[in-house]
């Protein structure tokens, strides 16, 4: 597992996530404090990256077969290099026009690293191997929340903004000389259309079906929470709390993936995702039913983390045992496109919601997620199911 393809990936998430993340955590309050609108429009203005985002990553995914793994990551890099602009502008227009390439960028990113993942471990290691991956990008988010909210209450978000553009140009650099090329993992005898035209037959398995729906709807209900928890928290307490929420709640999910990932490998993916989404809708119940309390929204919310991204963890074995070899780059872009799809949708709805009753959007968040886990308990009894056949 501890090769130098995979270590040089972890690396460079790690630098990556140390950049970005207090621009994503950070951004509703921004859009509030510095540009007088509300969280609506913030859910607003990245609407359609994400959705971009999603699309894309079906490109993305059908790129990394054809082309390869390491171009494709460092063609999505360079949306984060752009992000920077994002506190350093107040026009609206130039803002949804940066997070509208950011979003198709982030399709190219996901599909290239994680089929870069899936190319460079063995099968048996890759729990761990995805904890690890994850948690590096989560823990340098983690560094990053906090010293992006340190800089903007010293500072201001001009000064975090032209610091992540000036990072994420080194970085870029690094990863075109240190990052090894992975062989293709494709048909290269396949077109590229052909690539894109095999996801119809992707969309008519019943497994990939339940997969999809177990990515997107506990990705639902984390956009609502990762949207609106920031927000209540500064309301109530400043961004500098929020900025420590953020570091907590990174810290919190690394641990989770950690764990998380050892328990995939040694007892399955099928069976850590069911548990880890019946944890998930636990927190966002408990969520719902405490809004009035920045304390229990604080530690539910760091809890929630831990749990969705226990989650994330089992994707990868997912993708490696539904999809062929020549199918990985698209089975991280078809998933990706659930996520980006769940992610728009709880961004959306919540903040639309949060105008009602506070409560309003976390109750419907919680519906969606006891839904995914009766897929993910479908899952899991038909692993059972073949297990049982076989012998």
């Amino acid at each position: 597992m501890w090769n130098r393809q995979f270590i040089s990936l972890c690396l460079i998430l790690l630098a990556a996530g140390l950049v970005t993340a207090p621009i994503e955590l950070l951004f509703p309050v921004y859009v509030e404090e510095a540009l007088g609108k509300t969280v609506w429009f913030a859910a607003l203005l990245r609407a359609i990256p994400i959705a971009l985002g999603g699309l894309f990553a079906l490109v993305g995914g059908a790129l990394s077969d054809r082309l390869g793994r390491k171009s494709t990551l460092i063609l999505g890099m360079t949306g984060a290099l752009v992000v920077g602009v994002v506190f350093i502008s107040k026009q609206p227009l130039l803002i949804w026009g940066v997070l509208c390439y950011q979003g198709i960028a982030s399709g190219f990113r996901i599909a290239g690293g994680q089929s870069y993942l899936i190319s460079a471990v063995d099968a048996d290691q890759l729990g761990l191997a995805a904890a690890v991956y994850f948690m590096t990008y989560t823990f340098g988010g983690s560094l990053g929340s906090a010293i992006g909210g340190e800089l903007i209450d010293r500072f201001n978000y001009g000064v975090v903004g032209g610091g992540a553009i000036f990072v994420m140009i080194l970085l870029i650099l690094a990863a075109l000389i240190l990052l090894p090329r992975l062989p293709r993992g494709g048909d290269e005898r396949k077109s590229f259309t052909q690539m894109l035209a095999g996801y119809g037959e992707m969309f008519r398995r019943r497994e990939v079906l339940l997969l999809l729906g177990m990515r997107f709807l506990p990705t639902y209900s984390w956009g609502t929470v990762s949207l609106l928890l920031p927000v209540l928290i500064a309301r109530a307490s400043g961004v500098r709390l929020a900025g420590y929420y953020g570091a907590s709640r990174d810290l919190f999910a690394a641990c989770c993936q950690l764990v998380s990932g050892r328990v995939c490998d040694a007892v399955g993916a099928k069976s850590t995702a069911f548990v880890a989404t019946c944890l998930v809708a636990m927190g966002v119940v408990l969520i719902t039913l405490n809004t009035g309390s920045t304390t229990l929204l604080f530690i539910l919310g760091v809890f929630g983390a831990g749990a969705a991204w226990s989650v994330s963890i089992t994707m990868p074995r997912l993708i490696d045992e539904f999809f062929a070899k020549e199918e990985k780059g698209r089975g991280v872009g078809i998933t990706h496109l659930a996520w980006s799809s769940g992610f728009l949708s709880g961004h959306m709805v919540g903040g639309r919601l949060e105008s009602v009753a506070i409560s309003l959007p976390f109750a419907v968040a919680s519906g969606m997620v006891v839904i995914s886990a009766i897929l993910a308990f479908q899952l899991w009894q038909n692993g059972k199911m073949k297990k049982v056949v076989t012998h």
